[in-house]
């Protein structure tokens, strides 16, 4: 009985030191986890808006805004109000909106008679940003900067139907623009860019 006693008894120590062993390792290991563990964690940051409204209407998805914009015909002794003929001239607002935009940006405007109606002596002849006068150069794009979550900035766009010595359509040609049907309304395209400023 003696030995099985001792063997008992020394069960007992075995499981006693493996459980102080363990405990220990435990301890070691909690104590010096620092350099055993790894931990994960989620940084959200907000994405800026870019929001831009052209003359009220959003440009995001879109290639082509569905407002029409209208311009304003000068007034003239010799033409009939609202109507544009050989001499007269008139303008028109592109009105940029940056409220929701979060990033400063710029902007490029081209206009051009559309190529359908072609109205070749139609002019621009200059432009307005922020009630500053600009001359208009065809070869240059109308082009400025905005700042993040500001207000509207004003573009107006002034034109003519040319009507100099130098004009290429003569009196016949603006006669027959004039009667034919197809050119009861001249469409002008007018194309902006828009380009996050980096620097």
């Amino acid at each position: 009985m003696n030995k099985i006693k001792e063997k008992n008894d020394l069960i007992f120590i075995l499981m006693f030191l493996l459980i102080v062993v363990l405990a220990f390792l435990f301890l070691i290991q909690t104590s010096l986890g620092k350099y055993k563990r790894k931990a994960g964690a989620i940084v959200q940051n907000s994405i800026a808006s870019w929001n831009i409204k052209v003359n009220n209407e959003t440009i995001n998805h879109k290639l082509l805004l569905t407002n029409t914009i209208t311009p304003v015909i000068l007034d003239s002794q010799f033409v009939k109000n609202g109507t544009i003929a050989p001499g007269t001239t008139g303008y028109f607002d592109i009105v940029i909106n940056a409220l929701d935009v979060d990033v400063d940006f710029t902007f490029e405007l081209e206009a051009s008679p559309d190529e359908e109606t072609p109205l070749v002596d139609l002019k621009f002849t200059k432009y307005v940003i922020d009630n500053v006068e600009y001359n208009y150069d065809s070869l240059t794009p109308v082009s400025g900067n905005i700042t993040k979550n500001t207000g509207d900035t004003s573009v107006r766009l002034y034109f003519e139907w040319y009507d100099g010595n130098d004009n290429e359509m003569d009196n016949a040609d603006d006669t027959e623009y004039a009667i034919d049907p197809d050119h009861q309304n001249t469409n002008i395209l007018v194309s902006i860019t828009f380009k996050q400023r980096n620097t």
